[in-house]
């Protein structure tokens, strides 16, 4: 015996009905939604614990109606729940068609699910990156004292970063900066993955920046659900650069909040943060020229007035020597002739007493006493060797000389 499809698919159809005839609460991830006239398509999928493996997926549907209904009851968090990635719990009501098969009809979310859900998860990130030791690794990073050169994260048409623009180059100091726009989703499926392949490209530059702003502009908890993302927590921990984060919430804290170097409330805090770091920088250098100014005036006070006390001194010291010069000359002056006088008459003693020594041993006095004086040939002999025989020698008297002949000589 055989069946047709339609005759199995109606057979399933009648037991879901009679098994399953009132909506049951259902805890799914949304891998994808949908939105076509109003009706949202959502395809759901349950993972094993621990990883990413489907184990097990379907099809639900949100119509129009039901949509605007819960519109009026959840809010605005109706459409931040309807996000892939997220995990919900609905009640739906399981329906089969022999055609289209099996789909659950979603009447209602609890948001409080997936918000402590989310709570959940973001504990748990937290104790991740406190054992990685990587919750305070970015905020230890030297923030420059000057902040110019900026990469900013953020979405061309955010709120938030046209006020942050705004702020920045309307600035009341006249300060100047240079900054370079990184197009990113700020909120949705795509925020982890983008805002880390950008995290890479300006880390890859980090020298040509002096920090990293991180913006979007204001919203609801769910929309910040992506920035407590343990990959991209990690990504900004390791940036090489300071990272301020100002993604526009008042109470919630994000895990990026608190992984980041400085954690603002809004892109124009952010604004303000850099103002202020900058003008702290300006106030400290004019509180330096002033310093400058006074110590080099005291220095100059103080080196003009040694520079009096040395020419006082050297006027006085000028004016001493002069005296003393004057006094000396004045002195040689009376002293000179007496000394001269002195001295000529020292040196007339010592040539008298020359003289008289002369006299006393020069060779007139020696022929006086009865000695002579020999020469052979113009010299005067003083040695016996130096005559030969039958030489004519000249002898010198006190008084007259005469010729004699050599006829013997005696050692």
């Amino acid at each position: 015996m055989s069946h047709t499809l339609f005759e199995i698919n109606e057979f399933i159809r009648r037991v879901i009905t009679l098994n399953l005839p009132e909506p049951l609460w259902v805890r799914a991830e949304l891998a994808d939604v949908k939105v076509s006239r109003g009706h949202y398509y959502l395809d759901l999928v349950q993972k094993a614990v621990g990883s990413n493996e489907v184990v097990a997926q379907g099809q639900a549907v949100l119509w129009s109606k039901e949509h605007r209904r819960l519109q009026k009851k959840i809010g605005v968090l109706l459409d931040n729940l309807l996000q892939p990635g997220m995990e919900v719990l609905c009640l739906a009501k399981p329906e089969f068609h022999e055609r289209f098969g099996l789909k659950l009809m979603v009447s209602d979310i609890d948001p409080a699910h997936t918000l402590g859900k989310l709570e959940i998860q973001r504990r748990e990130t937290l104790a991740k990156l406190q054992k990685l030791g990587l919750l305070e690794k970015n905020g230890r990073l030297p923030m420059p004292s000057v902040l110019q050169r900026i990469a900013v994260l953020s979405s061309g048409t955010a709120a938030g970063f046209q006020d942050f623009l705004k702020h920045l180059s309307h600035n009341s100091f006249g300060y100047r900066f240079k900054l370079d726009f990184y197009q990113v989703a700020v909120q949705g499926a795509q925020v982890e993955k983008e805002v880390m392949e950008q995290l890479d490209k300006v880390a890859s530059h980090s020298a040509a920046y002096d920090c990293v702003a991180i913006l979007r502009g204001g919203g609801a908890r769910l929309d910040l659900a992506a920035f407590d993302s343990l990959p991209l927590a990690i990504s900004v921990a390791n940036m090489p650069l300071p990272v301020l984060i100002g993604i526009g919430h008042d109470v919630d804290e994000t895990v990026l909040d608190l992984v980041a170097h400085s954690s603002l409330k809004t892109p124009t805090a952010v604004a303000d943060f850099i103002l202020h770091r900058n003008l702290e920088f300006e106030s400290l250098m004019g509180n330096l020229g002033l310093v400058v100014k006074n110590l080099a005036t005291a220095r100059t006070k103080e080196q003009h007035s040694r520079l009096q006390n040395l020419t006082q001194l050297l006027d006085f010291q000028l004016k001493t020597n002069f005296r003393r010069q004057v006094q000396m000359l004045d002195y040689i002056e009376k002293e000179l002739p007496m000394l001269t006088k002195r001295l000529i008459a020292n040196q007339q003693q010592s040539l008298l007493q020359i003289e008289k020594l002369i006299r006393l041993l020069g060779p007139e006095t020696a022929l006086q006493r009865g000695f002579a004086m020999v020469f052979h040939e113009g010299k005067q002999v003083t040695d016996t060797a130096k005559l030969k025989l039958e030489d004519e020698v000249q002898v010198q008297l006190h008084k007259g000389k005469f010729i004699s002949t050599i006829k013997k000589t005696m050692p």
